[in-house]
């Protein structure tokens, strides 16, 4: 594939293919490098090798861990991302690895079904763009109206029995996000690998205590896996109860 990048997210597994424009895109492909791949190790360890599951990646971007679906043919994935240029490039990258287990929604989870103003820096620091309205991580920046749906209204929808697992990296906006999917969570128990950052949460004036108490009322533990991300699952459920 002349034409497509290489690059490989797990150690000792196929690399996977990308349109060039994915580089330009935050910083999450640069010089054969990913960005936060001891993390995406660390989502592709949870995953059961054999079994049936279903994924959230709330914040998808063009695909880091969505594209982890190529190696995992049985489970099926729903993948979140506003930005109209990177949910693209993220179709474009599943269809570039022959990746047909992929929905790409070209909108955010919110605690709400509405529109919402997302801020946005440069191209090349998308990753930081955030629905809050004080962004501290980056001026000056440019403003675009996109679509949120509240994620309970579109697991009914849907009809999505069970939910296992949720990625979500939204720049300090994870609260709202899992206010929106709260039945779900309550019915499901999925595991979830999310964002931790306080300057994030600040930018959405939202404190840890918030989040933290949302968890505990849901019946959560957590223990952080970088400096700025930690790994939520219920309380006294093993990891093999959850599938």
């Amino acid at each position: 594939m002349p034409l497509y990048l290489r690059y490989n997210l797990v150690p000792k597994l196929p690399d996977i293919y990308l349109s060039p424009f994915s580089e330009k895109i935050g910083v999450t492909w640069k010089n054969g490098m990913v960005w936060d791949k001891v993390l995406i190790q660390k989502f592709y360890s949870l995953l059961p090798k054999n079994d049936f599951f279903v994924v959230l990646d709330l914040g998808a971007q063009t695909g880091s861990f969505t594209l982890l679906s190529k190696f995992f043919p049985n489970s099926v994935w729903h993948a979140f991302e506003p930005i109209k240029e990177a949910a693209d490039t993220l179709k474009e990258n599943i269809k570039i690895n022959n990746i047909e287990n992929v929905s790409v929604y070209e909108v955010a989870a919110s605690n709400t079904s509405s529109t919402a103003i997302l801020n946005m820096p440069k191209i090349n620091s998308w990753g930081l763009a955030t629905l809050g309205s004080n962004p501290l991580r980056f001026k000056p920046y440019k403003t675009r109206k996109i679509k949120c749906i509240k994620l309970d209204t579109f697991i009914k929808t849907n009809h999505i029995k069970k939910v296992h697992f949720m990625k979500i990296d939204t720049e300090g906006f994870e609260l709202f996000i899992l206010q929106g999917a709260k039945k779900m969570i309550q019915r499901d128990h999925p595991i979830i690998l999310m964002e931790y950052n306080m300057i994030n949460m600040k930018q959405c004036n939202v404190l840890k205590e918030d989040v933290n108490k949302f968890l505990t009322q849901l019946g959560y533990e957590w223990k952080p896996v970088t400096c700025e991300d930690i790994l939520c699952t219920p309380k006294n459920l093993k990891f093999n109860e959850s599938l």
